[in-house]
C-alpha cells in the first residue's frame, strides 16, 4: 500500500504543477494583501511601469523551496525534478523580464 501511495505522490507532472501553481498563487495573495483596491491586470501595469516585475516573479519562486524541501525528506526525487523544472522556467522569466524588457 505505501508504495503504491508513493508511486502516485513520486511523479514529475505533480512536481510541475505544483511549482508552477504555488507561485501563482502567490501572486494572487500577493495582490490581495497589499493592493487590496488594484484589479490583478492594473497591479501588473504598475509593476511593469516601475521596473518591479521581476522581483516580484523572484519573490514568487521562494515558496518553491519549502515543496522542494518537503519532497526530498519524503524521496519522492521525482516530484522534486518537476518543481525544480519549474523553478528553472520561472529563473529564465526572471532573467527575461529583467534584460530584455
Amino acid at each position: 500500500m505505501e508504495n503504491k501511495q508513493k508511486s502516485v505522490v513520486n511523479n514529475f507532472l505533480l512536481g510541475f504543477a505544483l511549482g508552477v501553481l504555488v507561485p501563482v498563487l502567490t501572486v494572487i495573495f500577493i495582490n490581495a494583501e497589499a493592493n487590496k483596491h488594484l484589479g490583478m491586470f492594473e497591479f501588473f501595469k504598475r509593476l511593469h511601469e516601475n521596473n518591479q516585475l521581476s522581483a516580484l516573479v523572484s519573490l514568487c519562486a521562494i515558496p518553491n523551496l519549502g515543496i522542494f524541501f518537503l519532497f526530498i525528506w519524503k524521496s519522492n526525487y521525482k516530484t522534486v525534478r518537476g518543481v525544480m523544472a519549474a523553478t528553472i522556467i520561472l529563473v529564465v522569466l526572471v532573467f527575461s523580464l529583467k534584460f530584455l524588457v
